[in-house]
């Protein structure tokens, strides 16, 4: 058995995969596996990732198949892997050459089922020192977990043990993997280290779109589907609620509200502001937004009070003269 498996999933990534195979190639770590899933690229990626298969055939290992989609893919990965533990990475971001060693050294010394890192944010003119934990597990862990695959390893028999899998066809399956895994685990550690650096190939806020939103409400409805059917849901109300709230009225919002067309923003603000209203119509009063204090308290109690679309005509013309 190998140490590690590390899953690669790869599209249309031949300006990126080669740095991202290098840090991999070069890890510190003995005994482990890279799993490169081809997902039907059309550019020259399989061409670059075959290159590193024959010269690292003992770590490198290719997986062709035509498109499905990143969960998708990411399932074909777990299928795949023969390692003790299993960590992701994406095929535009790298990882510190030490990074899979410490964090395997630190899951064996205390059977862990999860180890957590830290990250850096890289943008085209900046960086951002990004800080995960440390939480306990379960209802901590639901509330402040970083919804990020790659900063973290898990021990594969528990992730088989659990069932859980990525949701095909569905972007956000990292949060929807790891906010179902949040009630399964109880032995969790965390490294005070950055170990990979993301990649964000392009900073537009105006990336948010309807269908986005539509995606990442079937991906909460699973998550919700999944606490219900576990009789896991009276346990787990409050923290479900906040994760509905941040999502739905932090960043998704803010984003949402910034669309140019406005029959477009209208209607994806309002799908994410019904959901949650539909679901969770005492919000408001949720204990985490108590706690939080300061501005961030007092932003979710304006937008509860106000009529939704002022508050995002509002942000549009703040955000416009920089305010």
């Amino acid at each position: 058995m190998k140490k590690l498996s590390v899953i690669v999933p790869c599209y249309n990534a031949e300006k990126y995969i080669s740095k991202t195979l290098d840090s991999l190639v070069n890890q510190t770590l003995d005994n482990f596996e890279v799993i490169v899933i081809n997902d039907g690229s059309t550019d020259n990626s399989l061409n670059i990732i075959n290159s590193y298969k024959e010269k690292y055939p003992h770590i490198i290992k290719v997986h062709n198949q035509k498109n499905k989609g990143i969960a998708a893919t990411r399932n074909v990965g777990l299928d795949l892997v023969t390692g003790e533990y299993i960590g992701f990475l994406d095929s535009d971001d790298n990882a510190s050459y030490d990074m899979f060693e410490k964090m395997y050294n630190k899951a064996k010394e205390k059977d862990l089922e999860i180890v957590v890192s830290n990250f850096t944010w890289i943008y085209p003119d900046s960086e951002r020192l990004e800080k995960e934990g440390p939480y306990k597990p379960g209802k901590d862990m639901m509330i402040n977990l970083f919804a990020v695959l790659w900063n973290k390893i898990y021990k594969t028999s528990f992730i088989k043990e659990t069932g859980i899998r990525f949701p095909d066809g569905n972007r956000y399956e990292d949060a929807c993997f790891l906010y179902c895994l949040a009630s399964q685990v109880k032995k969790i550690d965390f490294i005070d280290e950055s170990f990979v650096n993301y990649v964000q190939v392009s900073t537009s806020i105006t990336h948010t779109n309807n269908d986005q939103v539509k995606n990442m409400i079937t991906v909460f409805n699973i998550i919700y589907d999944y606490y219900v059917n576990k009789g896991l849901f009276d346990e787990y109300k409050d923290e479900l609620e906040y994760i509905h709230i941040k999502f739905f009225l932090g960043n998704s919002f803010l984003r949402s509200a910034l669309i140019d067309d406005k029959e477009d923003r209208v209607n994806t603000i309002l799908l994410g502001w019904n959901l949650l209203n539909d679901k969770f119509p005492k919000w408001y009063k949720n204990k985490y937004l108590k706690s939080l204090g300061g501005l961030k308290n007092k932003y979710f109690s304006v937008v509860r009070r106000w009529n939704i679309m002022i508050f995002a005509w509002l942000y549009r013309i703040f955000n416009k003269f920089g305010v």
